[in-house]
């Protein structure tokens, strides 16, 4: 699999949008198509940013990238606390855990059919 196509294969886990990538990055919705299409390739500094920016969105989502580029088994067998992690975490990591949260759980309702238990109310409080 070309870098590309494992970019891609990690925003779409991650669910992280190309618009909010592209703006957290600096560059161009085109200019980000363009290199998760595979027609033109990034320099090293804007594929840094890339890489800062789909992890900050998304928490992890660049290490499952550099897992899949070193083609290395992800780390399902390596469990760790959660509740440690967020004990750890400082404002901004509790932050950005939090939002990765809300988009999670945005996705998880999207693709969950309407019924009796739903909570539009919940829904609309999510401004992520």
């Amino acid at each position: 699999m070309q870098i590309y196509q494992l970019f891609k294969q990690a925003m779409d886990k991650y669910g992280i949008q190309g618009k909010e990538l592209a703006a957290l990055a600096g560059i161009s919705q085109n200019h980000l198509s363009q290199f998760r299409s595979g027609n033109k390739w990034i320099s090293p500094e804007v594929f840094a940013a890339l890489l800062e920016a789909m992890d900050e969105l998304a928490p992890g989502s660049r290490l499952y990238f550099c897992q899949l580029l070193a083609n290395q088994p992800l780390q399902a067998d390596k469990k760790t606390n959660i509740v440690e992690i967020i004990e750890a975490a400082d404002e901004e990591e509790v932050e950005a855990a939090l939002l990765a949260i809300g988009r999670k759980w945005k996705r998880m309702m999207q693709n969950q059919p309407i019924s009796g238990s739903h909570n539009p109310g919940l829904d609309s409080a999510l401004a992520v």
